[in-house]
């Protein structure tokens, strides 16, 4: 049985180092079904590039190299507005996505040169981020995360839902640039309305949209709440 996006979200971890073991065709064609979903929903063009080691050979980021990836998400979009945003929330669904098809991920944030000559591009269009993926050769592990109350705000006096809580605790284990999650969550009076704002730094408005897809799932398919 494939893994909930609730499991996902927890069991999802970077990875860096990966093995030789080819994605298997038909999770290939799930995770294109995905992307193809994703890119008319959001009007983005993620390509997905499979046996292709030379597009991350010494790739350096900020984070270390990458070896052994052969397999990558390119993420592209043009510059119409939210596009950082886009990126991030439907980035995220692909992301967890491959975590629920078994496979190993990690988020890149600097798309190098050497990148650019794997994908294909419209006028207009730039490669944003990848995503790599495929079996790691650990699954990765936890990095420190913020406390609820850093990143969460609540009416004075009113009682914290519990699908609220729980969004802000799904948002809290989305990947962000340097592990920075500057983002906050805030619950309007009426008690249904959800503000989600983005901080100064590096990719925050991407960083956002995966915090929002995080929340969304964190908070329940089928709560009562909409985004400002």
């Amino acid at each position: 049985m494939t893994m909930g996006l609730d499991e996902a979200i927890r069991v999802r971890h970077a990875v860096r180092h990966y093995t030789d073991r080819p994605i298997p065709p038909e999770t290939a064609d799930e995770l294109q079904r995905t992307i193809d979903r994703c890119n008319r929903e959001g009007d983005l063009n993620m390509q997905l590039r499979l046996n292709d080691p030379a597009a991350f050979e010494g790739f350096l980021t900020d984070y270390g190299i990458y070896r052994g990836a052969r397999n990558l998400v390119a993420i592209v979009s043009d510059k119409t507005p939210d596009w950082e945003e886009r990126c991030g929330y439907y980035g995220a669904h692909v992301l967890l996505r491959a975590t629920q098809l078994g496979l190993d991920t990690g988020w890149v944030r600097q798309f190098g040169r050497h990148l650019r000559k794997h994908i294909a591009l419209e006028q207009g269009e730039r490669p944003r981020f990848a995503i790599v993926m495929g079996y790691g050769v650990n699954h990765g592990h936890q990095h420190k995360s913020k406390r609820y109350d850093q990143v969460a705000r609540v009416p004075d006096g009113m009682a914290t839902p519990a699908w609220f809580h729980a969004g802000i605790e799904a948002a809290l284990l989305a990947p962000t640039s340097l592990n920075q999650q500057k983002f906050t969550f805030v619950l309007h009076p009426d008690g249904r309305t959800v503000e989600a704002k983005a901080g100064f730094g590096p990719c925050t408005r991407t960083d956002l949209g995966i915090a929002k897809y995080h929340f969304e799932i964190g908070a329940g398919g089928d709560t009562d709440f909409m985004w400002t």
